[in-house]
């Protein structure tokens, strides 16, 4: 089995949602999650979280004395665009591994070994396209691909000189590999949740397949995430890699933390589950509809401190292409009513 590891550097205050993600990681014990955090709360670490504990300062002068020249880091946000560099940066820590990644904690993982199979990583050198969980093959060549240029995007060094956030984790170490013609793992095994929807409502998920969020709620039972959705009159359940809140405004209302329990995962919370509840069609129809503006004010004020203008003119955007798709799809399936009549 390849040895895989995430590395996380979080700094400032650790997620209020964090033994709930620390008991996700405990679930998946043959990954490792490689942790650089100033925060020194007490937690109860599993063998495969390993904690160092550092300062931002530190960290960028890591990070400075693999470049020739000066880079920028102005906040810890903007370390999204030096993780596709992690490999090189953190190589002394990840020599033991087989494959390194970065990801989120504001996620609970499933099963990851169910979906990253050996098959895959015997495949490809890159696996997911989302900065909430990107793995990579450990060794120099590509480790090195992010200094790859292309005609639509800045250079790496412009990129890792200005303060500016480009999504390198995201869009544009993607646009490399493509015209690199290197092929990469890019099937959506998560549920990714859209920031500004009061109900669950899944992104890159099929036009065919948007009925799945009408009405939705998740259930996280002994290391293994399923989606219960309805469908049909029926309840329909189906299994992710892990699901990402995304900055939603969540309460985290748990208060078991191994990993044999079981946790329901409604709009606005996350709870321990009871064995009273009878998930049918009235449980899922009540539970996954949250009040619109009661959702929108709590998610504003989570969010206060990370909004900026650019900011929402872009989720104004990908809010309207969404309902653009939405009528679409009504559309797409008038149609094929009335063909059929």
């Amino acid at each position: 089995m390849k040895k895989i590891c995430y590395i996380v550097p979080y700094f400032g205050k650790l997620p209020k949602n964090m033994k709930l993600w620390l008991n996700s990681c405990k679930t998946n014990p043959t990954i490792d999650w490689l942790l650089y955090t100033d925060d020194k709360t007490v937690y109860d670490y599993p063998e495969n979280v390993k904690v160092t504990y550092c300062s931002f300062d530190e960290i960028k002068n890591r990070i400075q004395k693999n470049f020739d020249f000066k880079i920028l880091i102005d906040r810890p946000w903007k370390l999204c665009d030096f993780r596709v560099a992690y490999g090189e940066v953190f190589e002394e820590d990840i020599k033991e591994y087989d494959f390194w990644g970065y990801c989120d904690i504001d996620v609970l993982w499933g099963n990851i070994r169910k979906f990253i199979t050996e098959d895959i990583l015997n495949k490809y050198d890159k696996i997911g396209f989302q900065g909430h969980s990107t793995m990579y093959r450990n060794n120099k060549e590509v480790n090195s691909r992010y200094k790859n240029k292309i005609s639509k995007y800045p250079s790496y060094e412009i990129i890792f000189t200005t303060p500016q956030g480009y999504c390198f984790d995201e869009n544009i170490i993607c646009d490399i590999y493509k015209e690199m013609n290197i092929p990469y793992y890019s099937e959506t095994n998560f549920a990714h949740l859209r920031k500004w929807e009061y109900n669950f409502v899944l992104a890159h998920v099929p036009i065919e397949e948007e009925y799945k969020n009408q009405n939705q709620i998740f259930l996280w039972d002994s290391g293994n995430l399923y989606r219960l959705y309805l469908a049909d009159g029926k309840v329909c359940k189906e299994e992710f890699m892990y699901i990402h809140f995304f900055c939603r405004p969540m309460t985290f209302v748990a208060k078991k933390f191994e990993p044999n329990v079981r946790y329901l995962i409604y709009p606005d919370k996350v709870i321990d589950y009871c064995n009273d509840y009878e998930i049918d069609y009235k449980f899922i129809k009540k539970k996954s509809k949250k009040r619109r503006i009661k959702f929108f004010v709590k998610a504003i004020y989570f969010n206060r401190k990370k909004i900026t203008l650019r900011k929402v003119i872009f989720n104004i955007k990908n809010m309207i292409k969404h309902k653009l798709r939405m009528r679409k799809r009504k559309m797409i399936m008038n149609l094929g009513d009335r063909n059929e009549l």
